[in-house]
């Protein structure tokens, strides 16, 4: 299945640029410096844009070019999860924060902003205000069983 692309017409992809080390688009954020691990498949980079109070939360993404999630193959995907394993456990031995969150955004809606698949993994302290979400409201049982079984009948057909 082929998934529209949100990205604008002519699109200067930074993380692909990032990813290639030629860094030829003149808005492009990224740094070399900013690089944290590499893999065949796979790189880690500090993010330009940081949460305060404490800057320095990382993006792993995919080296080629893939837009969503929907379209990630297996083998990419799965290096991705381990990198973003290591990233959070260095960032629990370098900085010792209270926790790790990690995130990934897919499409406007999904607040996806780099037409360029990747992972947030952000280092969080006590009261940092990342989140402001009250806690919801327990969902009816029988709401969750019938979403449940929706979603087992298309998994189903894959």
């Amino acid at each position: 299945m082929i998934w529209p692309s949100h990205a604008p017409e002519n699109y200067q992809c930074p993380f692909c640029d990032f990813a290639s080390g030629e860094f030829r688009f003149q808005k492009n954020l990224c740094r070399p410096e900013d690089l944290v691990a590499s893999t065949d498949l796979a790189m880690a980079w500090i993010a330009s844009h940081g949460f305060e109070p404490e800057p320095g939360h990382v993006l792993v993404g995919p080296k080629e070019h893939f837009e969503l999630l929907y379209d990630m193959p297996d083998d990419v995907l799965a290096e991705i999860a381990s990198l973003s394993r290591d990233v959070a456990v260095a960032m629990k031995k370098a900085w010792q924060p209270d926790g790790i969150t990690t995130r990934q955004h897919n499409e406007p809606a999904g607040s996806q902003h780099v037409w360029h698949y990747h992972q947030h993994v952000l280092p969080r302290w006590h009261d940092d205000g990342l989140y402001f979400t009250p806690q919801r409201p327990i969902v009816d049982p029988a709401i969750r069983a019938r979403k449940a079984a929706e979603l087992r009948a298309v998994m189903a057909q894959r």
